[in-house]
């Protein structure tokens, strides 16, 4: 051991390298969520759109205390198959499967991928049926701001993509 190895200072740098990997994570993290929030790089004009995006502009648009009764109403009703994180994994598990097996079964996988599909529609449909019961309680006056608020959500969406695709 040399005089500078001492436990004291090895102790000292295992803290400094744990302190800086939690800030390199912090950092990454706080990327990543940008980039999936606002679309990343490669979300031009000529890409299809983020599914994430045709409903973000309606829940967006909605007052605060309506949102979050809409976000419980969708959690709570996480029971079933399509909305079961197991069952989900497990779908992907048979896709691996399917992937690796030789001979290739087309069949196999468009039944996994027909499956996968039938959970996002489950999941779609029940997200519009709390959406229009949102909407089905308000008031004509409530009815009349929401429009509006969803009419600046759309021009704020369609405000950020022009700005990212001007040409410096």
């Amino acid at each position: 051991m040399t005089p500078s190895e001492t436990p004291r200072n090895r102790r000292i740098l295992r803290w400094a390298l744990g302190l800086s990997l939690a800030l390199n994570l912090l950092v990454l993290s706080a990327i990543g969520g940008a980039l999936w929030r606002h679309g990343g790089p490669g979300q031009g004009r000529d890409t299809l759109p983020r599914l994430r995006s045709y409903a973000s502009p309606y829940v967006q648009a909605l007052p605060q205390e309506r949102r979050r009764a809409l976000h419980r109403e969708m959690h709570a009703g996480r029971q079933g198959p399509h909305l079961d994180r197991q069952a989900r994994r497990a779908h992907y598990e048979q896709m691996l499967a399917t992937l690796r097996a030789e001979p290739f079964d087309p069949a196999a996988a468009q039944a996994v991928l027909t499956t996968q599909s039938e959970a996002v529609a489950s999941v779609q449909a029940a997200a519009h049926a709390a959406w229009l019961a949102e909407v089905r309680a308000m008031s004509a006056e409530e009815r009349s701001a929401y429009a509006d608020a969803l009419e600046d959500q759309l021009k704020k969406k369609t405000r950020g993509k022009e700005r990212r695709h001007k040409s410096p």
